[in-house]
């Protein structure tokens, strides 16, 4: 076994880590979990051994902002005026310290404004209900609480469709090199943003089908979006979460 072998199979030491207690969600999925979640990612590299790695190319960004005119007013009138949705998730994120790459599968319903649930079939959840972030791990017995300010503060790649109305706000668009106006780069105008640049693909009508999350530290959170349905009627109760017993709170 080499040295890199054994160092993956022992676990990596990070200097972020600032309470044992939070590795304790690393059960099964937990390091994508807080990749996910913007909490500092605990180093043991149990759950991402033996999985290919998996990057996601970044080709250089030339064309001008111009380009994509269209597609940024499609996408902002798309979304400006949806009440909600539910929708199939594949995401595959990439970690960097260790080149390995996770796939998760879920389910998303989202409700405007500031409204997320993300449910991934591996037990762990995702709740937005407009004050509160929750991060549950049903593995570990263990719930992380967040104030919820934003999307990009909690960074949380799918919650952007929260404030899809409203890209040029907050963001520089470029499309990529060899792309079209259906393929975006967003990269945020506020210093100190969690993500580097945010890709996102769109089909004709506005509709994000993709996107693609590269954070500072060459992380990237690949989320693809199936069987989406708008306009469905979701209930407010289903955006509370609810402590299961026995759950130990995070608060941070």
């Amino acid at each position: 076994m080499t040295s890199r072998e054994k160092q993956i199979q022992s676990g990596i030491r990070c200097s972020e880590i600032g309470r044992e207690r939070t590795a304790g969600l690393l059960s099964a999925a937990g390091i994508a979990l807080l990749l996910l979640s913007g909490v500092p990612v605990p180093c043991s590299a149990e759950t991402v051994s033996g999985v290919t790695a998996t990057v996601v190319t970044d080709p250089a960004v030339t064309a001008p902002a111009s380009l994509g005119k269209d597609a940024v007013q499609s996408i902002e009138g798309h979304y400006r005026d949806l009440v909600d949705l539910t929708a199939k998730v594949v995401q595959k994120n990439f970690l960097k310290s260790v080149e390995k790459t996770q796939k998760f599968e879920g389910s998303l319903f989202i409700k405007r404004p500031g409204k997320l649930r993300l449910e991934y079939t591996n037990g762990q959840v995702i709740v937005i209900d407009g004050k509160d972030a929750w991060f549950y791990s049903k593995k570990s017995s263990q719930a992380i609480r967040r104030t919820f300010k934003d999307f990009e503060q909690a960074n949380i790649p799918v919650a952007f469709l929260l404030g899809a109305g409203a890209i040029r706000q907050d963001f520089d668009v470029s499309v990529p090199e060899g792309g079209t106006g259906g393929v975006l780069d967003l990269a945020p105008k506020r210093p100190g943003a969690a993500m580097n640049k945010l890709r996102l693909h769109t089909d004709e009508t506005g509709r994000i089908t993709r996107m693609i999350v590269y954070d500072r530290s060459g992380n990237t959170s690949d989320v693809r979006f199936s069987d989406v349905k708008e306009g469905v009627g979701l209930d407010d109760a289903q955006f509370r979460f609810k402590v299961p017993k026995g759950t130990e709170i995070i608060e941070q």
